[in-house]
């Protein structure tokens, strides 16, 4: 994640033509894809890229998000995704890891990190050795790193320090200003789970609306943000058949998570559905339209010390 918002981005550029929120890339399909978010654009070797839009990642490309004053971003490497040491504390690059890893630091005792034939990260900090796992930290010689594992079709938690502002979950979705794009965001104490874009996220994103707007209105909490299936469908462009398999897979995702149930996202009654009582926040492109948590600055969680690997949910 690229842009201002240090709260929400890996990489932060301050920089006043770039968006809170400016871009992202993620590794899909074998390549990596740069998405557009912003309201200034992006340039990837001269072609510009707007809001909801993307481009696979070339060798040598050159990136500018912003102005053109902005300063450049040369693509140098594409390798696939691997597990790395990522610096959190101290000077020191991230680490690709190797099946045997001796951590650089000037220690009389140095830290090693070995995989297992069955295939654990061990590291010989401790006697006998842990075995490491996704967001561990290791320290060696006033340098902290934290592991991000590559999960191949998994869900990863992106760290972040809990901040008692934020409910303890929270949806985000970030819908693009043209209204083709939706993506989501799982916010729990500890971590984010990037959920990615997918179709069935308008879905979502129109039954928290209906549910907000009611909210608003001072409906009763029983009654607020039922639609009517075929009136959704219309809302939506779809048939009722469409928007039952839509709302199959919202839940069949959600539900796919630890802890969570797919009723708690959509609740369904005879004929109608709603979206369910999980605290949720829609923006659309920088701007926050509504929320289920008034009183709640448009800021989710904490500024990461360092920048996290991403593995989109599948």
């Amino acid at each position: 994640m690229f842009g201002r918002d240090a709260a929400r981005c890996d990489t932060v550029i301050r920089d006043g033509s770039v968006s809170r929120v400016h871009a992202h890339i993620r590794w899909i399909g074998g390549s990596w894809e740069l998405h557009d978010h912003s309201s200034n654009g992006t340039s990837v070797s001269g072609v510009p890229l707007r809001d909801g839009e993307h481009v696979v990642l070339q060798q040598g490309d050159v990136i500018r998000f912003g102005r053109a004053g902005v300063a450049p971003w040369r693509v140098e490497a594409l390798d696939d995704p691997a597990d790395t040491l990522w610096p959190i504390r101290g000077a020191a690059p991230p680490i690709v890891l190797a099946s045997r890893q001796i951590l650089p630091a000037q220690a009389a005792q140095p830290v090693t990190i070995v995989r297992s034939p069955a295939g654990e990260w061990l590291c010989d900090d401790t006697l006998p050795p842990r075995a490491l796992h996704d967001g561990d930290e290791v320290s060696t010689g006033g340098i902290t790193w934290r592991l991000a594992l590559v999960r191949s079709g998994s869900t990863v938690m992106l760290a972040a320090p809990a901040d008692p502002a934020v409910p303890a979950q929270l949806l985000e979705f970030f819908v693009s200003r043209n209204e083709e794009h939706v993506r989501m965001l799982l916010h729990v104490r500890g971590g984010v789970v990037d959920l990615g874009e997918r179709a069935h996220h308008y879905s979502l994103v129109t039954l928290a609306r209906a549910r907000s707007a009611d909210m608003q209105a001072g409906h009763d909490a029983a009654t607020q943000g039922w639609i009517e299936l075929d009136r959704l469908a219309r809302m939506l462009g779809i048939d009722t058949s469409h928007v039952n398999v839509q709302i199959h897979r919202a839940r069949a995702q959600f539900a796919a998570l630890p802890g969570l149930d797919g009723s708690q996202l959509v609740e369904r009654r005879r004929g109608s559905v709603r979206f369910g009582d999980f605290p949720f926040r829609v923006m659309r492109g920088e701007h926050l339209e509504c929320q289920s948590v008034p009183g709640v600055k448009p800021r989710i969680g904490a500024p990461r010390p360092a920048p996290s690997l991403v593995a989109h949910y599948s």
